[in-house]
């Protein structure tokens, strides 16, 4: 992996510290998305969710008053992570075809903090009947972000000769279908199936 692609990794990190300050918020977050991701919203239950994070049901409740609450929780975190991800490796100095192999590097390392967030938006569209209006209401306001943010890079990089010609939002909307169908099967194998290539993900897009 490359220096850059570290950086972007320790950024996902940084920028979920700052969303969620409390280290005991991020440890029940974090395993509320495997709950919910193995069980679905409605199966889910505080007790699955305070049984993996290690905790009794009453330290979940002093932080959360229902699952309602941690679901929408992670909605926000999730939609403002994946915009973020995208927005941190628009700033790194590189040509813009370099920005996205090291943004898609980072997005397949594993435990990756923004592969959790594309998880858990795919959960929200498999789930969306069930879900808290809330969460719809942050879901519906933020998805577009990050597509928002790479179509930039994209022009940039047909402008360069470096990205492939076509509809820069189709580009950008068929490179998140990769990362969202990777995190379905990283879900799927309980993250045991190996990841492909940065090379063949982005065959796609390459121009030559």
């Amino acid at each position: 992996m490359s220096i850059q692609s570290k950086e972007l990794e320790q950024r996902f990190i940084d920028g979920f510290e700052r969303m969620a300050p409390d280290a005991v918020t991020r440890k029940i977050i974090m395993h509320a998305i495997e709950v919910f991701s193995k069980k679905g919203f409605t199966g889910a239950k505080i007790k699955d969710i305070a049984a993996s994070a290690a905790f009794s049901q009453g330290y979940v409740y002093l932080r959360f008053k229902s699952k309602d609450e941690i679901f929408t929780k992670i909605a926000d975190l999730a939609t403002e992570g994946a915009g973020q991800s995208v927005q941190y490796a628009a700033r790194l100095e590189g040509t813009p075809f370099e920005r996205i192999v090291w943004l898609t590097e980072a997005y397949l390392s594993p435990n990756s903090i923004a592969m959790q967030h594309w998880r858990f938006i795919l959960l929200q569209i498999a789930t969306s009947e069930a879900i808290p209006e809330e969460a719809k209401r942050i879901s519906a306001e933020k998805m577009r972000k990050p597509i928002e943010h790479l179509v930039p890079m994209i022009i940039e990089g047909q402008k360069a000769g470096e990205i492939v010609e076509g509809d820069p939002i189709t580009l950008a909307v068929t490179y998140f279908s990769f990362i969202q169908g990777l995190a379905i099967t990283n879900i799927q194998t309980a993250g045991q199936a190996p990841m492909p290539s940065v090379e063949l993900v982005l065959t796609f897009l390459k121009k030559g």
